[in-house]
């Protein structure tokens, strides 16, 4: 079982591998930056800028497809720009094993609900978002088929310790929606190599 975790754009945290530590198998991060982020660099307004300027939303989306290419992770998790770029990036990439990715707050769709990444997709929006109305998007994106979306009550950046917006409720409890989907998964790809082997 391998499972992607696309990081928001705070990149690789400590926070973000010990989320990562609950997952078996095998595990990669991908993350806009190539190392890992340093606390002080940890401000939301100033890991955006960098993002910005290190690589963006379309380098972002590439990154993730090359990812998807060379390590054909079986589950995604991606957050906020990283959702986004992996939404694009399956969208791109028609030869996939992908089975499932889940998606939180990915506010950049709402440019891309035309794409459709062909395997089956939660998403998890915030409550509100600031720069638009998300439930024109949220509309159009429930016509998509396989995909399952959901309105939740908190903030952007609910899953993110260093956000503002962390929610340890909220973290504890999608955090084991995907320990539980992951393993849902694993047993499916378990189940289908043994009747393969009868």
């Amino acid at each position: 079982m391998r499972t992607l975790i696309v990081s928001d754009i705070f990149g690789c945290t400590n926070q973000l591998k010990s989320f990562c530590e609950q997952f078996s198998g095998e595990v990669l991060i991908v993350s806009p930056y190539e190392a890992t982020t340093a606390d002080n660099e940890l401000h939301e307004q100033l890991m955006y800028d960098k993002f910005i300027d290190r690589l963006g939303h379309d380098g972002y989306a590439n990154k993730v497809q090359e990812a998807l290419i060379k390590f054909s992770p079986d589950f995604i998790i991606a957050f906020s720009a990283g959702a986004t770029a992996a939404w694009r990036a399956l969208a791109m990439t028609p030869l996939k094993r992908v089975q499932k990715m889940i998606a939180f707050y990915p506010g950049q769709i709402r440019h891309f609900t035309s794409l459709n990444p062909n395997c089956h997709v939660d998403i998890y929006f915030p409550d509100v978002e600031k720069h638009f109305d998300l439930n024109p998007v949220i509309a159009t994106l429930k016509t998509i088929p396989c995909l399952y979306v959901v309105k939740s009550r908190y903030k952007h950046g609910f899953m993110n310790a260093l956000s503002e917006n962390f929610n340890h409720d909220a973290y504890q409890h999608y955090a084991y929606i995907c320990l539980n989907e992951q393993q849902n998964l694993q047993e499916i790809t378990d189940n289908h190599l043994l009747s393969c082997q009868v």
